[in-house]
């Protein structure tokens, strides 16, 4: 890959995280261009997004992940629902190095790609989780998060159905899903809808008090 790309890349980045208000250290800048790196270089094998031009990475990818951010607040413990490439559990993971994340991805070629990217970029508080949703203990953690999950109304309705008292889910997503899943549930569950910066039908839903 071309240092010109890269270098796009890094500036972007840096645009994505003011528009997100995010603040970043070199360092914490550095990790998310490593991953932006082996994900392009493993794409060409799996696929693993349509979205790899540098600046709609920037800004759709890292920049949305990384906005997620702000309602985490005393969440020790992070777990991504359907993580794929690593969005948004690599992002917050980066940010967050006082938060446990682990990225929950049932295929075997994404789960090995998170391994390795969060090797080559020395993600302490990272693993990686290969197992069904459905056979999987949510229970542990304070906070869960998805990104553009398949088949997510499906999916996420028994998530949002078992959801602990003191547990919270952070779904990005669009209003119309958030709705769908709050009218599915049989519990009265606090919402909080966040309108995702320049996007014009995505939003952050917080599911449960946020703290």
């Amino acid at each position: 890959m071309g240092d010109n790309r890269i270098e796009i890349f890094r500036t972007a980045l840096d645009r994505a995280a003011a528009v997100f208000a995010v603040a970043l250290t070199g360092a914490q800048a550095a990790s998310l261009v490593t991953h932006y790196e082996m994900l392009i270089r493993w794409n060409r094998r799996i696929n693993l997004t349509r979205i790899v031009e540098p600046r709609d990475a920037a800004q759709l990818h890292y920049g949305e992940s990384l906005w997620g951010g702000r309602f985490i607040e005393d969440a020790r413990s992070l777990v991504d629902i359907g993580s794929g490439a690593g969005f948004p559990a690599v992002a917050l993971a980066v940010l967050r190095p006082d938060v446990e994340v682990t990225a929950l991805e049932v295929n075997q070629k994404k789960a090995i790609f998170l391994n390795e990217a969060a090797d080559a970029m020395r993600l302490k508080n990272f693993r990686v989780a290969r197992a069904r949703l459905e056979e999987f203990d949510l229970s542990r953690y304070d906070l869960l998060t998805s990104r553009a999950l398949d088949r997510a109304e499906e999916m996420l309705q028994p998530v949002v159905a078992r959801l602990g008292a003191d547990q919270r889910l952070m779904l990005y997503s669009t209003r119309d899903l958030a709705a769908k899943l709050l009218a599915l549930s049989d519990k009265q569950i606090p919402i909080e809808i966040h309108p995702l910066p320049q996007s014009e039908s995505r939003v952050v839903a917080v599911f449960g008090q946020i703290k």
